[in-house]
């Protein structure tokens, strides 16, 4: 029902009635019902849709829109401390909002006022917090009544959904983890800079070869020869920072090296006399001890080579193939072949897949010793969705994802796999690498993903591509850890990385491990500790991999349109043709496949790492017919740049069906399923996308190019 935004129906937007209800709040605390508050106030140029479960959408209809608000009076933290004012909202925006600005008390009208962080580009539900005293302490002195106003920019015909929306007082508590965080902050950026130090410093010694061969352990490496003293090899186990001391723990389980007088040594180490070196994600430091000192006189390094015979055949070399995301038991395997299918991803959410306590009807597996019970019901959603996609003839791509806490649905237990900085503004969470307990878990979770999708005897089907978590540089939304430094982010993430890829490989040797980025290649408009640029990113892995010893791993990237909301992805206008162009979209994608193509970017034998687009779609509204041919034209216009990307495995295209949980983005190729029509209705992009790659395709293409010709 479409309604004029009216002091009501904003009072609708901010109103928070579930915290409302919160007996335990004292009333001068909670959230203020903006029904009282925006009495003789107004709205400028803006228009609201009224949605389902609290969203509104919101457009901006001319140059100036903004809207009013009276806060009142509220009790002081101190005698002469105001109490801070938060405004707190959830917003789905493709496009982002620039230029927000405050205005309060006696410069309500003028033109000075404070800038709001922008509402950043977001694909998904995003939290937006801020606290509004700090943009203007002495107008907003919330120990007395002020009026302030909110502008949305300065753009006609943006598109925004809003939902949770409250303006609220600081609770006690976060105005003490306020007063705290300063020290918190500080520490990290410490932390950060360590990192940094780590990766680029020149090191005495060295671990020149870590590699494993089934229970044996072979290691070889060179100190400068004048030095004197005695070596060691201590394992840095996977819940430890590199950076970080050596625990009395891993002091513990040092191995004395031998060093030949030209200061090289060598040793062969057998797994049942040091168990813990052939746990996935932990490596090796060459240290020095002085009486009772241990330095690092290294850096810590991985088993670089895992030789393991499983007589598993290479995956099918692809290049460009034709995939589909979010495969589930929905479709039959015939439907999935008919569309020419050779590639697909399949979400595996871990977070409730084992249990270290006995359930009823679970089976218990024992891994590395240790006695776990088996979710029949998720290991068996799990095995049909990969079964069907190997059945369509399709390599499978596994997505490991964990739901952030809070952010499961009814229902769903707290997950104690989510790093316990993980924040619920997100959908998923990081994993919980931080102790040794955490760790096993993990490793178990992946071990189970490894052994019944290795392909090799006794697996229940085969995964040859291993997507890390989702979207790692839009953090804060889809691999939440709590605010971070890129170099703590990336830390624990190639951490996770490294576990996933040496528990797959012992099963399947020729497996890929995959860091997931957008399309924001090089943006500098980040939230500070939220979301980072994906070309630092995956520049701080590459130092990362030629400082601790290469891995298979490769890029899961997703090149949507600038605009999620326009398909015509050859109209993009913030992609240029070099390195530093802010977005990588399919107008551009070439210049990722040279990024790949660089030196610096191969595996240490020269190899081509690979990429996979592995999420991206082309928004179409299947009640508008001219929508429907650009889906479709959108399709082919990515297959003519495709095919000139060398290093792109494979598409995966998102998504096989239109979903309610996108924002009111219609990516699907079908429409939403329905009691008469359960996969959906084939959109037109069904039938195209169908004939790419077949004899069909030439005259689809004669069809639509006059709508890129010549971009």
């Amino acid at each position: 029902m479409k309604h004029w935004v009216t002091i009501g129906l904003l009072s609708l937007i901010f109103w928070a009635p579930a915290l409302l209800a919160q007996s335990t709040t004292p009333q001068s605390l909670r959230p203020i019902p903006l029904v009282s508050l925006l009495a003789g106030r107004g709205v400028n140029q803006i228009t609201v849709t009224e949605g389902q479960q609290g969203v509104y959408q919101l457009i901006t209809t001319g140059t100036d829109p903004y809207f009013q608000i009276d806060l009142p009076a509220l009790k002081p933290v101190s005698q002469s401390q105001p109490r801070p004012w938060i405004l707190q909202l959830e917003y789905f925006c493709p496009a982002g909002i620039k230029n927000l600005q405050w205005r309060s008390g006696k410069t309500l009208h003028s033109p000075q006022a404070a800038s709001l962080p922008n509402l950043m580009p977001a694909e998904g539900w995003t939290e937006y917090k801020i606290n509004l005293t700090d943009l203007d302490p002495d107008s907003c002195n919330s120990m007395r009544p002020f009026p302030a106003r909110i502008d949305l920019g300065q753009q006609a015909n943006v598109r925004l959904r809003l939902r949770n929306v409250q303006v609220r007082p600081m609770s006690d508590p976060e105005y003490q983890q306020v007063q705290q965080a300063a020290a918190r902050i500080a520490a990290k950026e410490q932390l950060a800079k360590e990192i940094q130090n780590y990766l680029h410093r020149q090191w005495p010694g060295s671990i020149h070869q870590f590699q494993l061969h089934g229970q044996t352990a072979t290691l070889q490496g060179s100190i400068p020869a004048d030095k004197q003293g005695d070596y060691f090899l201590v394992p840095r186990l996977a819940h430890q920072m590199s950076v970080s001391p050596a625990s009395q723990e891993e002091l513990d389980q040092a191995i004395t090296v031998p060093i030949d007088p030209d200061g090289n040594w060598s040793t062969t180490i057998k797994a049942a006399d040091h168990p813990v070196l052939f746990l996935a994600g932990n490596r090796m430091q060459l240290h020095r001890r002085d009486e009772h000192t241990w330095k690092p006189v290294s850096e810590a390094v991985y088993a670089s080579r895992l030789h393991t015979d499983t007589g598993l055949a290479p995956a099918p070399k692809l290049q460009a193939a034709k995939g589909l995301t979010c495969i589930t038991p929905r479709f039959q395997a015939q439907q999935l072949r008919d569309l020419g299918l050779q590639h697909a991803s399949v979400n595996a959410a871990i977070h409730s897949l084992i249990s270290d306590t006995p359930h009823p009807n679970w089976p218990a597996v024992t891994l590395r010793g240790k006695r776990w019970w088996l979710n029949p019901q998720a290991v068996h959603h799990l095995d049909h969705s990969v079964r069907i996609a190997r059945d369509a003839g399709a390599t499978v791509a596994m997505i490991v994802l964990i739901p952030a806490p809070g952010n499961r649905g009814p229902g769903n237990p707290a997950s104690l796999l989510a790093h316990p900085e993980s924040d619920s503004a997100g959908a998923y969470a990081m994993p919980n690498l931080t102790t040794k307990p955490a760790v096993e878990r993990y490793r178990a979770s992946i071990e189970v993903l490894a052994q019944r999708y290795g392909g090799g005897p006794g697996s229940v089907a085969r995964a040859d591509h291993w997507i890390i978590h989702n979207e790692v540089d839009y953090g804060w939304q889809w691999t939440n850890m709590g605010p971070q430094p890129m170099e703590l982010f990336m830390d624990h993430y190639v951490r996770s990385m490294r576990i996933v890829q040496q528990s797959v490989q012992q099963h399947n040797p020729h497996a890929y491990t995959f860091i997931s980025l957008t399309h924001r290649w090089n943006i500098k408009e980040n939230v500070h500790w939220k979301t980072y640029a994906p070309k630092a990113m995956v520049e701080h892995l590459i130092d990362l991999n030629q400082c601790e010893g290469d891995f298979a791993w490769g890029l899961a990237y997703h090149p949507y349109p600038q605009s999620l909301w326009n398909a015509n992805t050859w109209d993009d206008t913030q992609v240029e043709d070099h390195f530093e162009t802010k977005l990588i979209t399919i107008k551009n994608l070439q210049v990722l496949d040279r990024w790949m193509h660089q030196t610096k970017m191969r595996r240490s034998d020269g190899s081509l790492r690979p990429v996979i687009c592995s999420e991206q779609g082309f928004h179409a509204n299947p009640d508008d017919p001219a929508a429907l041919m650009m889906q479709s034209a959108a399709l082919l216009y990515t297959w003519k740049k495709l095919r000139q990307c060398p290093s792109i495995l494979a598409f995966d295209y998102h998504r096989p069906n239109d979903h309610p949980g996108e924002g009111g983005l219609l990516l699907g190729l079908r429409t939403y399923p329905t009691a008469d029509e359960p996969i959906g209705k084939a959109k037109p992009a069904w039938d195209t996308y169908q004939a790419i790659g077949t004899e069909r395709e030439p005259q689809l293409i004669k069809q639509s190019q006059h709508l890129w010709s010549g971009k």
